[in-house]
């Protein structure tokens, strides 16, 4: 009945929906970039040398952060950055639903479905097309316990 080898009609209907999914998972995590959360901007000497790898991570915890006299032989002049960051809890996804605030609450929704189905129809598309059915089966189990938490996360939340 069905075609489990090859590029049969379960494969090319798992790998679409697959792409559909990545597809929905990136759309809804712009959208949610776009439509919420905050923006920082940083401009200075600090900044350029940061954004062209002159300093780590860990030196730009401190407050007063200086640039030793050889990296400004290296930079010279002042960098921007923009940073965008959005928080959203599961209560918060299901106050807006409750409420009936679709705008807040779709582009939420559409990471979570798209990364549910990009990792759900991911599996079973390798598993279609892999030889070793055990490391498949294990992947699919995996997958899906995983999902099935998340989920069970959010109805609870």
């Amino acid at each position: 009945m069905f075609d489990f080898t090859g590029d049969g009609p379960v494969f090319i209907v798992l790998l679409v929906l697959t792409i559909l999914g990545g597809v929905a998972l990136i759309a809804g995590f712009a959208w949610l970039l776009a439509s919420s959360g905050q923006t920082r901007r940083r401009s200075g000497p600090e900044v350029g040398a940061e954004v062209f790898g002159a300093l780590s991570d860990g030196d730009l915890e401190d407050e007063k952060v200086t640039i030793p006299l050889a990296e400004r032989a290296v930079f010279r002049g002042t960098g921007i950055k923009v940073e965008r960051e959005t928080e959203l809890s599961y209560a918060e996804i299901k106050a807006a639903l409750r409420e009936r605030r679709w705008r807040q609450a779709l582009p939420a929704l559409l990471v979570i479905g798209g990364m549910s189905a990009l990792l759900a129809f991911g599996s079973l598309t390798l598993l279609v097309r892999w030889d070793d059915r055990f490391v498949g089966v294990l992947l699919v189990a995996l997958v899906f316990y995983t999902l099935i938490r998340i989920w069970i996360g959010f109805i609870r939340a």
